[in-house]
């Protein structure tokens, strides 16, 4: 069934190493690089930080006995906490770039609702120093977490325990039970996004009803423009059950071990500038992926397993960012204040690959992420995305995947969007158990979920879109959207499919985000989607209508 297998380097003893490199060096701005006409710039004499309660007890509207009870009970952010987000100190000369980008990094964090970083104006102070205030909102970060969704005819459900700003200190606590069409799942997960020196430690296990999965990532990240250098080393492990699917039911299980561990290591380069960051990093992949028949458990009978793959991948990349943010509102959240980037953001990956398998061994990896944003007017913004990967040796080409997107954003009136969205994917020589899918919890949202899979992938969507001004019960902005999507899913499949045509599906829904309690992810909110589709084509046995509830990233 499955076999133990440990790799040439223990991910433990990789991670003792890599912290010590990681822990020997304390966080720095890179002063060579910013020292030269900096002398006369005015010093940051104090930095005062204010946190802002969840509710508004000034405002009558927010001032009643449960309100004040949860201010009472919520445990506001440390300060120290608050400071090891930014990326200036007292006593460093004033810079406008770490201001912003401090700004942008504690709006990015999923215990604060919004924050502001500003020079405070002392017209009679001594203007060789100056003085920062920081602002930042709480929200409710300790949730008892009930979710329940249902999307494209699957029926998902969760509850547990969630805090995202543990004892105030920006840790998070996760403890949760969930349930999906694939498996049920018992979790748990600490992540400590300042672990030490501006360090990242997440810890994760999850008991499933699969088998197990276990994470363990410790990085010392690129925590500004001008950090120097960024390590880190990453090991995951998990037993589950695979499932590939026809028209959204199942077609074939199997079982998939797997372990990953990687390591890295990247600088800045010397000619980047504040506008510009240039960098280069270097690392070391191990991936191992075993498959195996089930008991009592048949596929159909032309069904092949995936091949075990066992390969190694030693890497280079280069990273480029154009800092070019601007501020922004009503493009992917509801009333909040969204950083967007106009400039370009590239990372190119090569990396020699050997491997137990001929189709993988003496390879090239060759990995490709491309994004650019256009403002085209005041009220019209255009986002691109491309991305290319694959494994290229002579004469053969294995999990290669292009991918090209486009969103458009136009503000058609006040309070109004006309978004517009497509999306283009071309594999060859996809895995078996990877392949390219649709369904209503991907995109068509009138069909039920994971309905097409292949190697080609189109989608296209038009929405357009309501963001309402109130806030309702002083919790939760709302808005609304009607939308058309078109999608289709073709080409090479393990299984055989009965739906390869263009689909199409009409619907309305409504949106939901929370103002007073904290986001889910990283650099972003949650927006609660309740919609209802109208499927165009297809069978008799799709239902007539698709209800879903999901939580999503955005809009």
């Amino acid at each position: 069934m499955s076999t133990q297998r440990i790799g040439p380097f223990h991910p433990f003893i990789l991670s003792v190493v890599i912290g010590s490199i990681i822990n020997t060096t304390a966080y720095a701005n890179d002063a060579s690089a910013n020292a030269t006409g900096k002398q006369q710039m005015p010093v940051i004499e104090e930095i005062v930080i204010s946190t802002h309660p969840i509710f508004d007890e000034s405002n009558p509207d927010e001032n009643n006995w449960l309100f004040r009870l949860v201010n009472r009970l919520h445990i506001n952010t440390k300060t120290r906490t608050i400071k090891k987000e930014l990326t200036f100190k007292e006593g460093e000369a004033v810079d406008q770039h770490l201001l912003d980008e401090s700004a942008r990094r504690l709006r990015s964090k999923r215990f604060i609702g919004d924050a502001s970083v500003k020079l405070v104006d002392q017209s009679d102070a001594n203007q060789n120093t100056k003085k920062v205030q920081v602002d930042v909102k709480e929200v409710w970060t300790l949730v008892p977490k009930l979710t329940y969704s249902r999307s494209g005819g699957n029926t998902h459900y969760g509850y547990g325990l969630h805090d995202s700003n543990f004892l105030g200190l920006g840790k998070t606590v996760k403890v949760e039970h969930k349930s999906t069409e694939e498996r049920t799942s018992d979790e748990i997960v600490y992540r400590d996004p300042n672990f030490g020196n501006q360090n990242q430690l997440t810890l994760g296990y999850a008991n499933n009803s699969d088998g197990k999965a276990q994470l363990f990532n410790f990085t010392k990240p690129f925590a500004s423009i001008r950090t120097p250098w960024s390590s880190g080393i990453n090991f995951q492990d998990f037993d589950r059950e695979d499932t590939l699917f026809n028209a959204g039911d199942e077609a074939a299980r199997f079982g998939h071990d797997s372990n990953a561990y990687s390591l890295f290591y990247g600088f800045r380069l010397p000619q980047s500038t504040d506008a510009r960051t240039h960098r280069i990093v270097f690392g070391y992949d191990d991936n191992y992926d075993e498959f195996f028949n089930l008991p009592n458990i048949t596929g159909p009978e032309a069904f092949v397993l995936p091949y075990n793959r066992d390969y190694q991948t030693l890497w280079a990349e280069y990273q480029y960012t154009n800092n070019r943010f601007i501020e922004a509102n009503n493009i992917q959240q509801i009333n909040r204040v969204e950083d967007i980037n106009l400039g370009a953001e590239l990372r190119f990956r090569l990396g020699t690959v050997n491997a137990n398998a001929s189709v993988l061994d003496k390879t090239t990896l060759v990995q490709l992420d491309y994004s650019r944003a256009y403002s085209l007017s005041p009220n019209q913004l255009l986002i691109g995305e491309f991305s290319s990967s694959g494994f290229y040796g002579s004469g053969q080409t294995t999990q290669s995947i292009n991918q090209l997107s486009l969103s458009y954003h136009w503000q058609n009136f006040e309070r109004g969007q006309f978004y517009a969205h497509i999306q283009e994917t071309y594999g060859k020589n996809l895995f078996i158990d990877t392949p390219l899918e649709l369904g209503g919890d991907t995109g068509l949202r009138g069909y039920p979920a994971r309905f097409q899979a292949g190697d080609k992938l189109r989608l296209f969507t038009v929405e357009q879109r309501f963001f309402g001004e109130k806030e309702w019960f002083s919790l939760f902005h709302m808005g609304a959207a009607v939308f058309y999507d078109e999608g289709r899913v073709w080409g090479n499949s393990a299984i055989t499919q009965t739906y390869q045509q263009t689909l199409r599906s009409v619907g309305m829904g409504l949106r939901i985000s929370g103002t007073r309690t904290g986001g889910k992810d990283e650099n972003v909110h949650n927006v609660t989607h309740i919609d209802i589709a109208y499927p165009l084509d297809g069978g008799p046995d799709i239902d007539k209508y698709q209800f879903s509830v999901q939580i999503k990233s955005s809009f």
